[in-house]
């Protein structure tokens, strides 16, 4: 019988970690040039690694509600420093009276607004 050891499994999903910070960070740079452009590949794969801790601290799990979290925070930073308030980006992440997915959805029109400056 095959006995995977626990620091085998934690050594995979390193490196799962690793791919998915590696694709997706070529995926923004390509996306958004002008944001990630003095970054390099090993600079904007640590990037999203700290992305993705942040999202699973938040609550957040499935590959659409991460994609398109990243995607937000790449636009108005990694702690919404770009926009004035910050609040209405926290109140949303943190409500975990609501579904991840239905956070990402209300995230991603609140962030619109900002984006347009309609708040």
């Amino acid at each position: 019988m095959l006995t995977i050891r626990q620091a085998q499994i934690d050594l995979m999903m390193i490196d799962k970690q690793q791919n998915i910070a590696l694709t997706m960070g070529l995926h923004l740079q390509n996306k958004h040039p002008a944001i990630f452009q003095f970054y390099n590949e090993t600079q904007m794969q640590v990037w999203v690694s700290r992305q993705l801790n942040d999202l699973t601290l938040w609550n957040f799990f499935e590959k659409e509600n991460i994609e398109a979290i990243i995607e937000i925070i790449a636009l108005l930073g990694e702690r919404f420093e770009r926009c004035e308030d910050t609040s209405w980006a926290f109140k949303i992440i943190e409500d975990n009276s609501s579904t991840e997915t239905i956070r990402r959805i209300k995230l991603q029109r609140a962030s619109k607004n900002q984006l347009n400056g309609t708040i």
